[in-house]
């Protein structure tokens, strides 16, 4: 009898073990290989200008490695966490690399120096407000991201939102990775330009005589 019962408990474990081993590993995601630095999206002049780019904040429910999807067809005010895809990282830290990567800040403060005397310090601060796949049609989605960017820095202030969205190629977690690894990149060239143009204001109006101080919004789609 003690054997039979052990043979049966035998069994339920290797029952369970197996049904284990069915469900599928989950799978972890980030954006993909950084930009080459010689790309020339990604590349600007800061002449005698070091920026530094501090962590993007970010709200709770966003601030961790779930993937986010949107069923705006259905019920638009409730986001749903993918089961078995997520990112390797919170999108916020994924994004802070994208960008630092972009401007040539350093993690820590350290200065890239880009002219032969001691380099101008701005600093440029982020907020994410939005990074999710958005399901307007049960087979149509789209990466949706919405950051407001902050520069400041002797004596100068700018801040501009960015609102980028990008069709996703399939209605699942990959298509949305796609998607959303698009509008980081599309993200990390804007605020570049935005940032490049505003220095650029900056010096030209310190030449007459004053600072500047700014704030617009823009919005990039495919």
């Amino acid at each position: 009898m003690r054997l039979l019962a052990a043979v049966f408990v035998l069994i339920a474990i290797s029952g369970c073990s197996l049904m284990r081993s069915k469900d599928p590993p989950k799978a972890n995601f980030d954006f993909g290989p950084l930009p080459a630095a010689s790309d020339a999206r990604y590349t600007a002049n800061y002449p005698g200008v070091s920026i530094v780019v501090h962590e993007l904040a970010a709200p709770a429910w966003i601030d961790s490695s779930s993937m986010y999807y949107r069923l705006a067809y259905q019920n638009a005010a409730s986001p749903l966490p993918y089961a078995q895809s997520e990112w390797v990282m919170p999108p916020a830290a994924l994004l802070t690399q994208r960008l630092r990567h972009s401007l040539g800040a350093s993690s820590f403060g350290e200065m890239r120096r880009v002219a032969s005397e001691e380099p101008a310090v701005y600093t440029l601060r982020s907020e994410l407000f939005q990074f999710e796949q958005v399901f307007d049609h049960p087979g149509r989605s789209r990466g949706v991201l919405r950051v407001r960017a902050t520069l400041e820095g002797g004596g100068m202030w700018a801040q501009r939102t960015f609102v980028i969205e990008k069709p996703a190629p399939t209605p699942d977690a990959a298509g949305g990775v796609a998607a959303l690894s698009q509008c980081a990149d599309e993200l990390a060239v804007l605020i570049n330009q935005w940032a490049l143009a505003r220095l650029r204001d900056g010096a030209d109006s310190e030449t007459r005589g004053g600072g500047f101080r700014a704030a617009s919004s823009g919005r990039a789609q495919q």
